[in-house]
């Protein structure tokens, strides 16, 4: 650990990890942001953690001589193994997490750093903020996420590792990340962290630009993961479906609205119900959604705020499905294991 002389502050090194998978597009601007830190510059290095990209991300990285970024191949894996594999090997007394299409504001480090001196704080994150913002889709998905994080108080439960840092000791002391967890694996650490009796802190000033998903397929499939990795932390433990300060109860339950619809759809076919009662949920929602959206084209100044009316509908369906399959795998490998242990 070293303390800066005049002011005494808390500067430990950090070693800033980046899970990256063909990000040509992003590398050298994500690297740019890093080298510009007002943090001392002796103080923190970069490991790029390469899942077998093939499309010039490593050669960009390598041009890049700077002997403070270096590339690290572990085999290919999901991000949480890769960082299990990784972090008690680094030099790093706090650990960095930034994701590889992610820019971060170039006094970020600095201000992340400050709440760790703290003992009793694990961690610390800031608000996400778009890069892409010329595009409708990734604008307004963005303006949604920012809008969720500035409302968020100063002690949260959890945080996207898009940009985090993590002292090293709390992360070995509760065992890592879960790796079964393709997504969502930074939530449940999040969780596991206050559990523990540690803080993780929202710096309000503190920026990344991330690169929000172009197009609607890309999004729905994002989000359809997110359903499938979902459901396994609330099979896990039903209190991450209570919510938390980033996705709440409200947005979480959404899922079941269409599943109360497809319900009163059964009831109309079988039963003759009211053909009407179909369509109370998705009203109901988009009442909500147009509220939502309303407030965000105020807040931000931008009527093309309103198609997050589309991005609102398109997040809980796509939840719903990959939770759905998600449940059928885990029911298949249950009667699976059943017939083996029946067998024997």
């Amino acid at each position: 650990m070293h303390y800066h002389e005049e002011t005494i502050e808390y500067q430990p090194f950090v070693t800033i990890l980046i899970p990256v998978k063909n990000v040509a597009r992003f590398i050298k601007d994500v690297l740019d942001a890093l080298m510009d830190q007002t943090y001392p510059a002796d103080l923190f290095e970069v490991l790029i953690l390469d899942n077998n990209s093939d499309d010039g991300t490593i050669e960009i990285v390598n041009n890049y001589n700077n002997p403070k970024v270096k590339i690290i191949q572990i085999g290919i894996d999901s991000p949480p193994i890769k960082y299990n594999k990784i972090i008690p090997q680094v030099r790093g007394e706090v650990i960095g997490f930034v994701d590889g299409d992610a820019i971060v504001d170039k006094n970020w480090l600095e201000k992340v750093i400050k709440p760790l001196s703290d003992r009793k704080v694990a961690g610390a994150t800031g608000v996400i903020k778009t890069w892409n913002t010329d595009k409708l889709i990734p604008r307004t998905i963005g303006y949604e996420l920012q809008d969720r994080y500035e409302r968020m108080p100063r002690a949260i439960k959890r945080a996207a590792t898009m940009h985090i840092i993590y002292k090293k000791s709390v992360l070995l002391e509760i065992g890592g990340f879960k790796e079964n967890l393709k997504t969502g694996y930074d939530c449940e650490i999040g969780h596991r962290i206050n559990d523990s009796g540690h803080k993780i802190i929202l710096i309000q000033d503190a920026i990344v630009y991330h690169h929000h998903r172009e197009n609607l397929i890309k999004y729905t499939k994002q989000q359809f993961e997110y359903g499938q990795y979902g459901i396994i932390r609330y099979l896990e433990k039903i209190k991450f479906a209570r919510g938390d300060e980033l996705a709440k109860l409200r947005i979480i339950t959404q899922p079941l609205y269409y599943c109360v619809s497809l319900l009163f759809l059964l009831l109309w076919l079988i039963f003759g119900w009211p053909w009407q009662l179909i369509f109370v949920p998705p009203l109901m929602l988009f009442l909500g959604y147009l509220y939502g959206s309303t407030r965000l084209v105020i807040k931000y100044k931008d009527i093309t705020a309103y198609f997050v009316i589309v991005i609102f509908f398109i997040r809980p369906i796509a939840w719903a499905f990959g939770a759905t399959i998600m449940l059928l795998r885990i029911s298949k490998n249950i009667v699976v294991k059943i017939k083996k242990y029946l067998n024997h």
